[in-house]
């Protein structure tokens, strides 16, 4: 990682995020296509429990992740997303161990999330460990 780029980052617990750049991260990401989600990304943001975020020097959002959850004992994470020219610095990693605090330090403790395959070691190095016993399950078709 190189401490000096990271250093300059700046780390917030906000929804205060510029439209423009959390479409651009998700659309980074391969999410939400040429549609025009607007309307969806506000209500995304709003009615997240906490946002946990990165800027560069800028002001410009790099990397983000989202919780839902009650503020009591259970949370969600999801949707942790770094820029593609940010990635492999350690800021995903920074940015969900804020918000596992964060969602902590309310008393929530049973935090988790689920990763793609691929994506282990990442969570592992956040502070996650896989939940034995236990399977993910999805209802409905939803969207991709």
């Amino acid at each position: 990682m190189d401490t000096d780029r990271q250093d300059r980052l700046r780390y917030s617990i906000t929804k205060n995020l510029p439209r423009a750049d959390v479409l651009a991260l998700y659309r980074a990401a391969g999410w939400f296509g040429m549609s025009d989600p607007a309307p969806e990304l506000d209500a995304m943001i709003a009615n997240s429990f906490a946002v946990s975020a990165a800027f560069d020097p800028a002001g410009r959002l790099v990397g983000m992740a989202r919780a839902l959850s009650d503020g009591v004992s259970d949370a969600y994470i999801l949707d942790v997303v770094v820029d593609p020219a940010h990635r492999s610095r350690g800021i995903g990693r920074e940015i969900v161990k804020r918000l596992a605090d964060h969602l902590a330090s309310f008393g929530v403790d049973w935090i988790v999330c689920v990763g793609v395959p691929g994506t282990e070691a990442f969570y592992r190095a956040a502070g996650a460990a896989p939940m034995d016993g236990h399977t993910a399950f999805r209802f409905g078709g939803g969207k991709s």
